[in-house]
């Protein structure tokens, strides 16, 4: 199923774990080397720079092949729709064949025939000459982002594989008529509860393990467009546009109060269940939510002036964040204002025993058994529970 090989990105993962206990402190330099050394990485991963560069050079190279191919045909718009389909059918044969031969792993060569091999088939939708519905492009735009998020483990192509998934349900919504219209935010907020559900449940299957980043983002995509499907400013501002609900200035929306709940309290309650849960998405996700609740409130209640309400805001959120650093600079609940360089640290890995395990694997000997400990010797049905060991 994925284009890589799935051995390296385990590899690649445990290495990764390895590292950041080298950073806490948790393993020595020579049990890291020892643990890179038995897990080998053969994927080629330029730096950030060279990545960009590549990602850049690939797309020009493909359009511009593309470009040629229909200057020398100069055809109608059944010539332009063979020739986005070959380019894009050379585009993802070229990225079959880097990424299993060549071993490219985010290199941007990969990146960039991702993204342009996807744009070359869902640029035929237009070319087609035919009348498309919105639930046909929809449909096609999850497919083709599916594939691909599937195939390559890529985020972005995670993200627009749900967002298609979101806009295929407001469109089948928009052409269902004006009852169905009412009901979208609902709906919408449904899909999101049943995404986010699906991806916990799955998440701790281990052969969904390479998929761990892709359902990280995907999970906190669920919780932002909960968040949006409920906000009041989404509901009537772009629902007029979206699905042509028309609402005058200074009227009220339909339930408006429960439209006003939800934007005020569910980053709130994100937040509180990061806490609950020690959940860093559920946190970081309902922080970066409140300035949105604030945006809304403000969009039709102006009580101060911007630059006034700014200046309290900010020196509040200073205060705060003081109070916090200084209260948690002893660990209190689970939290501390000290950083951790651990990340998702020993998540579903016991570096202890990789370290042991590759060791002896090295040396080709086991740890003698231990005879000192005897079992028993306690009085009472509990194994020492009478109080004699």
């Amino acid at each position: 199923m994925i284009a890589y090989n799935r051995t390296e990105l385990d590899n690649k993962w445990i290495r990764e774990q390895a590292k950041d206990a080298l950073d806490a402190g948790c393993i020595s330099p020579e049990e890291n080397t020892i643990i890179e050394a038995a897990h080998p990485v053969n994927f080629y991963t330029p730096n950030i720079f060279i990545c960009v560069g590549l990602f850049l050079l690939t797309a020009f190279i493909v359009l511009c092949s593309t470009g040629l191919l229909m200057l020398l045909t100069m055809g109608g718009s059944d010539s332009m729709t063979f020739i986005l389909i070959f380019s894009g059918g050379a585009a993802y044969a070229g990225l079959e064949f880097i990424v299993r031969n060549r071993r490219h792993y985010r290199s941007g060569v990969d990146l960039g025939l991702i993204w342009m091999s996807a744009l070359l088939f869902f640029s035929t939708i237009y070319t087609s000459g035919h009348q498309i519905s919105g639930v046909t492009i929809c449909f096609i735009l999850l497919f083709i982002s599916l594939l691909f998020a599937v195939r390559f483990v890529n985020i972005m192509m995670s993200l627009v594989t749900y967002a298609a998934l979101l806009a295929l349900f407001v469109n089948i919504m928009e052409e269902s008529g004006r009852a169905a219209q009412l009901i979208t935010p609902y709906l919408l907020m449904a899909v999101s509860v049943i995404a986010f559900l699906a991806i916990e449940k799955i998440h701790r299957n281990d052969w969904i393990r390479n998929y761990r980043q892709c359902l990280i983002v995907l999970k906190a995509a669920t919780l932002i467009s909960f968040y949006g499907a409920g906000n009041y400013f989404v509901v009537r501002e772009l629902g007029n546009y979206m699905l042509g609900i028309s609402q005058l200035p200074g009227t009220g929306l339909p339930m408006g109060w429960l439209f006003w709940l939800f934007t005020i309290a569910i980053p709130f309650l994100y937040i509180w269940q990061g806490i609950r849960r020690k959940d860093a998405i559920f946190l970081w996700t309902g922080m970066a939510l409140i300035p949105c609740t604030i945006f809304t409130i403000r969009y039709y209640y102006q009580i101060l002036p911007v630059e006034w309400a700014m200046i309290p805001g900010g020196l509040l959120l200073i205060v705060i964040a003081y109070g916090l650093i200084k209260y948690l600079k002893t660990p209190r609940h689970g939290f501390s204002s000290m950083e951790s360089g651990k990340k998702h640290l020993l998540e579903n890995l016991q570096i202890e025993s990789l370290v042991i395990a590759d060791t002896f694997k090295g040396t080709g000997t086991a740890p003698p058994p231990n005879h000192d400990f005897k079992f028993g010797g306690g009085s009472g049905g509990g194994g020492g529970a009478g109080g004699v060991y």
